[in-house]
């Protein structure tokens, strides 16, 4: 484990070492991983519903996300003519690490949680982008472009499975967020039977 820190120390540091490096024991990044989840049911306070579906749903949708981006960018680097000796999975796994911080923002004032949030998450996506780069030998523009591609996938990930972690009764939406998604749904019915 003590390699695994070492190297997300590095990452951020920007010292980028082969993809070859990135292959560890896999219960390692998986429990990094698990944690990543389990941060992000603690940061949703407000997202409602039985404890345990919350972290269900959080750890499951982390694992999904993580899976589901690992397979695109390896397609889509491969796209680029890169040939990549190994998984990506350890790597994207460290590369997201930089989010473990977010809870500790919910100490601040709220418009100072909101910005430190940001900026891990920019600091996410940067580190992602070089470390991406710098082990398939594609460029940064490419691996960033290749993110924000990602994204419609994300989004239809998360919307998925809030429904059906929403109908298993693992967590409890805000009012005012399903009030949009159902004003959003009669918006797009109105418009498809024109």
């Amino acid at each position: 484990m003590q390699r695994l820190f070492d190297d997300v120390i590095d990452l951020v540091r920007g010292r980028i070492q082969p993809l070859a490096h990135y292959q560890y024991p896999f219960w390692q990044p998986a429990l990094l991983l698990t944690v990543m989840g389990v941060f992000a049911s603690a940061r949703a306070i407000e997202i409602g519903g039985p404890l345990e579906g919350r972290l269900l749903f959080f750890v499951l949708f982390t694992w999904m996300q993580i899976l589901l981006f690992v397979r695109f960018m390896g397609w889509w680097v491969r796209l680029a003519g890169a040939r990549l000796e190994a998984s990506l999975f350890g790597l994207v796994v460290l590369t997201n690490s930089p989010q473990l911080l977010e809870p500790l923002a919910s100490w601040l004032p709220d418009d100072a949680a909101q910005g430190v949030t940001l900026v891990l998450s920019v600091l996410s996506v940067i580190i992602l982008v070089r470390a991406l780069s710098a082990v398939s030998g594609v460029s940064k523009l490419r691996v960033f472009l290749g993110a924000l591609c990602y994204t419609p996938l994300a989004i239809l990930l998360l919307t998925g499975l809030t429904g059906v972690a929403g109908q298993m009764g693992w967590i409890e939406l805000p009012p005012e967020l399903m009030e949009s998604a159902s004003q959003g749904a009669s918006a797009a019915g109105a418009s498809s039977a024109k």
